[in-house]
C-alpha cells in the first residue's frame, strides 16, 4: 500500500530496546506489589482464627465469662472482609463493622479477671493487623504504579508498531511476521502489567490475574461453622 518509508537500521533496535527495558522495569515493578499482595489474605485468616480462639478460651479460665457476642462480630467482620475484597462492599462499611467487632472484643477482653494484659495484648494485635491490612489494600487498589512510566511505555509501542508498519523489507511475509509477533507481545505484557497492578479485582470479569483468597473463604466457613447457638447470643 505504499507506508514503507523508512530504513531498518541500528536507531530501530534501540527503539524495540528501550520499549522492551521500559516495560520490564513495569512488570518488575507491578509484580513486587502483587507478591506482596499475595500473603495480606492469608494475614487476614491468621488474625481472624487466632483472635476467634482466643475469645472462645475466655470462658475455659472464667466460666461465668459471655463471649457469644464477640464470637458472632468475628465471623461476620470475617464475612465482611471476604466481601469487601470481592468489592460488594465498601470501605466504610467495613470500617464501621470493623469497630463494632472491635468494641464486642473488648467487652469479651475485660471479662478476664487477673492479669489479663498479656490476653488483651494478643486480642489487640490481631485486631490491629487486620486494620493495617485493609490499609494496604486500599492503598494498592488506589495506587497505580508509577503512571508517567506507564504513559512512556504505551507511546514507545505505539510508536514502535508505527515505525514496524512503515519500514521497508523486502519480504512482505517476512514484515507482517515481526510486525504480528512483536506487537503481540507487547500488547500482551502492556495488558499483563495494568491487570496484576490490582491484584484484588476478583469483581472484574476481565482481570485474569488475581491474587487468591481461598485461605479467607476457609476461615469464613469455619467461623460460621462453629457459631454458637443464636439463642445463647
Amino acid at each position: 500500500m505504499g507506508f514503507e518509508k523508512i530504513s531498518a537500521n541500528a536507531l530501530f533496535s534501540a527503539l524495540v530496546a528501550s520499549t522492551v527495558f521500559l516495560l520490564g522495569f513495569l512488570l518488575n515493578g507491578v509484580l513486587a506489589d502483587f507478591k506482596e499482595s499475595e500473603k495480606i489474605p492469608g494475614e487476614f485468616a491468621t488474625a481472624l482464627e487466632s483472635l476467634d480462639l482466643e475469645v472462645r478460651a475466655i470462658p475455659k479460665y472464667h466460666p461465668e465469662a459471655k463471649v457469644d457476642v464477640a464470637v458472632f462480630s468475628i465471623a461476620a467482620l470475617a464475612e465482611d472482609l471476604l466481601y469487601w475484597l470481592r468489592e460488594g462492599l465498601s470501605t466504610e462499611q467495613l470500617l464501621i463493622n470493623y469497630r463494632k467487632a472491635h468494641s464486642d472484643v473488648v467487652g469479651a477482653a475485660v471479662q478476664f479477671k487477673g492479669d489479663a494484659s498479656t490476653l488483651r495484648g494478643r486480642l489487640m494485635q490481631d485486631l490491629a493487623v487486620i486494620l493495617q491490612k485493609v490499609n494496604r489494600v486500599r492503598t494498592i487498589r488506589d495506587t497505580t504504579f508509577v503512571p508517567l512510566v506507564y504513559w512512556m511505555a504505551e507511546i514507545a509501542s505505539t510508536l514502535l508498531f508505527a515505525g514496524l508498519v512503515v519500514t521497508k523489507s523486502e519480504n512482505l511475509p517476512e514484515s507482517v511476521f515481526f510486525l504480528g509477533v512483536i506487537s503481540f507481545l507487547l500488547i500482551l505484557l502492556l495488558r499483563l502489567i495494568n491487570d496484576i497492578d490490582n491484584p484484588f479485582g476478583q469483581s472484574d470479569i476481565n482481570s485474569a490475574e488475581d491474587v487468591s483468597i481461598h485461605l479467607l473463604e476457609d476461615i469464613v466457613v469455619r467461623l460460621k461453622v462453629d457459631l454458637p447457638p443464636a439463642s445463647a447470643s
